[in-house]
């Protein structure tokens, strides 16, 4: 039986354990709808009117350009949300950095104790290297931001090396991406590699709240067998400004139903072989 969340060194007892806050999230990306059935539904024959459908070669290349129309604007719209990302990526970590210095009701710690393996938190400042090695027992490091993300103020993956912590990076955008489900699957193998080992392991974005929350929920619900709303609870009570998307809420649904049909075979292997 696994101990459950929060069950030590929960920075919330920890004055030290330093702040957080994310970006507002931006709206998911909504695909162009598809005109292909419409025009699949069209009659052969002639209209009232008189006039012949056009020919099969031109709706063909219609659909083409409708399609690629389409994709098209997918595509740009991603682009603008990562560049917008770009832009305001300093001035929502600098304030990310703020909630985590001002006094009160307003504080928010960088990071939290989640259960016995997983921390959740903010970008682990180089600063922090010592206090999460030695005081937090952490020696793998999952990091959800992209690359510019961490370039000047965190360690490298061979910086994290020389200290002892392997660093895995599953790149997803900052304030609307949605981590996939290939990825939650390597984080959370990533995560029980550690927990076997009886270490620790830190996962973060840039505050904490949304990409990183994600991975973690994946984990709980890995781990002790919970549903993504459960898991979500769980987070919420330790760290309470997290902030799980809806797209986010979806992915993590797939994650639990493969839980849930995976265990579902392993059973029914167990009992025909028995």
């Amino acid at each position: 039986m696994q101990r459950g969340p929060g069950a030590r060194g929960s920075p919330a007892e920890r004055p030290d354990a330093g702040p957080d806050v994310s970006a507002p999230q931006g709206p998911a990306p909504t695909a162009s709808p598809s005109f292909e059935a419409a025009e699949d539904s069209q009659p052969s024959s002639p209209s009232p009117s008189g006039l012949s459908r056009p020919p099969t070669s031109s709706l063909g290349v219609g659909r083409s350009r409708l399609r690629q129309a389409g994709w098209g604007g997918m595509a740009a719209g991603a682009l603008l949300e990562a560049g917008l990302a770009r832009v305001l990526f300093y001035p929502t970590l600098l304030y990310t950095v703020f909630r985590g210095k001002v006094p009160g009701r307003a504080h928010r710690d960088w990071y939290h104790r989640i259960d016995p393996t997983v921390l959740l938190g903010a970008l682990p400042l180089r600063g922090m290297t010592r206090r999460l090695v030695e005081d937090e027992n952490v020696r793998g490091v999952i990091t959800m931001n992209e690359e510019y993300e961490t370039r000047f103020l965190c360690n490298s993956a061979k910086e994290w090396r020389k200290a002892g912590v392997e660093q895995l990076r599953l790149s997803t955008v900052d304030m609307t991406g949605v981590p996939t489900l290939a990825n939650l699957q390597k984080g959370v193998q990533f995560a029980l590699k550690y927990q076997a080992l009886g270490q620790c392991v830190y996962v973060h974005c840039k505050a904490g709240r949304s990409r990183s929350a994600t991975m973690v929920a994946a984990y709980l619900i890995q781990v002790y067998n919970w549903s993504p709303e459960e898991a979500v609870r769980a987070i919420t009570k330790i760290r309470s400004h997290i902030h799980i998307r809806s797209g986010q809420l979806e992915v993590l649904k797939e994650f639990h139903k493969e839980i849930t049909a995976g265990a579902a075979k392993d059973k029914t292997g167990h009992t025909s072989q028995t």
